[in-house]
C-alpha cells in the first residue's frame, strides 16, 4: 500500500481520502453490475466478478505478507460471518437489479440504526432518547422509500432491507473474530464464498456467452471491488473509525447521478424525504457515538487507577 502512503499521506485524512475512494469504487461496481443484468444472470454476473476480485484479493494478501496465515480463513467465526455475508451480497444485488440504485443504497444505510436498536434491545446496552429518536426517524424514511402501501411497491425492496439486517449481524459476528486474522484473509473468504456459490449456480443454470462489452463491465466491476477492499482495509488501519464510517453515505449522491443518468430513475417524493431521513438520523447516531466514546475516554483517563 505504499502508493497510498505517497498518495495522501498518514492519519485521519489518508484514512478519509481511501474511505471516499473505497465508497466511490463500490458504488461504480454496482452500477456496472446492473447494466450488465438482464443479458447476463445474476449467479453469473457475481461469479464472474467474483473470480477477478478473488485473484486480486490473493495479490493484496501476498503483497501484505498475511500469506503464512491464510489457513486462518477457515476459522468458525470468519466463515459464519462469510455465509451471513453471502446472503446479505445475494439479497442486495437482487435488490439492485430491481430498484433504483439510490433507493437500494439508501436502504443499505439504515444499518447502523439497526445496529442501535439491535445492541439496545438484545445485548441491553444503554440507549438515550436522543438514538432512540434518530433510530425511529431513520425507520420511518426506509417506510417512505420501500412504501409498502404504495402503487409502485416493489417486493424486492424488502430484500435491501433485509441485506441492511444481515449487515448487522455480520458485524457482531465480526466482533468474535480473533484480532491477529488479517483483515484481507477475512476479506478473502468473503469474496471466494461467494464466487464458489455463484459460480456452481451460474453452471448448474448454464452459463451465457457474453459480449466483449459484458465482460468488461464484470472485470471492471470485479477490479473496483478489489482496490475498494484495499482502500477499506487501509483506511481502517490508519484513522479512526468514528471519523471514516460516516463517509459511506458520500456515495448516494453519486448513486443518484448514476441512476438520472443512465436509467432516467427520479426518486419520488416520498423517496426522496426517506432519504434525507435515512442519511440525517444515520449521521446523528453516528455523531453520538463519538461523543459517548470522548466521554468514556475522557472519564477513563480522569479515573485514577487502583
Amino acid at each position: 500500500m505504499n502508493f497510498l502512503t505517497r498518495l495522501h499521506g498518514s492519519g485521519n485524512r489518508r484514512g478519509i481520502i481511501s474511505f471516499l475512494l473505497a465508497v466511490f469504487l463500490f458504488t461504480i461496481n454496482e452500477a456496472l453490475c446492473k447494466l450488465v443484468y438482464g443479458a447476463v444472470s445474476t449467479h453469473q454476473i457475481l461469479a464472474l466478478r467474483g473470480v477477478i476480485a478473488t485473484v486480486a484479493v490473493l495479490g493484496l494478501i501476498q503483497a501484505s505478507g498475511a500469506m503464512p496465515r491464510i489457513l486462518r480463513m477457515f476459522d468458525r467465526p470468519v466463515l459464519l460471518r462469510s455465509s451471513i455475508d453471502l446472503i446479505s451480497s445475494y439479497f442486495y444485488m437482487i435488490a439492485l437489479f430491481h430498484t433504483p440504485i439510490s433507493n437500494v443504497m439508501a436502504i443499505h444505510m439504515s444499518s447502523p440504526l439497526m445496529m442501535t436498536a439491535v445492541v439496545a434491545i438484545v445485548l441491553r446496552e444503554t440507549v438515550g432518547w436522543r438514538r432512540w429518536s434518530a433510530v425511529a426517524v431513520g425507520f420511518l424514511g426506509v417506510l417512505l422509500v420501500v412504501q409498502p402501501r404504495a402503487e409502485n411497491f416493489s417486493a424486492y425492496s424488502m430484500l435491501g432491507v433485509g441485506a441492511a439486517a444481515f449487515v448487522v449481524l455480520r458485524d457482531l459476528v465480526t466482533k468474535r473474530i480473533a484480532a491477529e486474522i488479517p483483515s484481507a484473509i477475512i476479506i478473502l473468504t468473503n469474496v471466494g464464498m461467494l464466487t464458489l456459490v455463484s459460480l456452481t449456480l451460474a453452471l448448474l443454470e448454464g452459463w451465457v456467452t457474453m459480449t466483449l462489452g459484458q465482460f468488461s463491465f464484470v472485470a471492471i466491476a470485479a477490479l473496483c471491488i478489489a482496490v475498494g477492499y484495499i482502500c477499506t482495509v487501509d483506511a481502517f488501519r490508519h484513522a479512526e473509525v468514528t471519523v471514516i464510517v460516516p463517509m459511506r453515505y458520500a456515495g448516494l449522491p453519486l448513486a443518484l447521478l448514476l441512476g438520472y443518468f443512465i436509467w432516467g430513475d427520479v426518486p419520488n417524493t416520498l423517496a426522496s424525504v426517506g432519504i434525507v431521513l435515512i442519511v440525517g438520523s444515520g449521521l446523528y447516531v453516528l455523531h453520538r457515538e463519538r461523543l459517548r466514546g470522548k466521554e468514556a475516554a475522557a472519564q477513563a483517563a480522569a479515573t485514577p487507577p487502583p
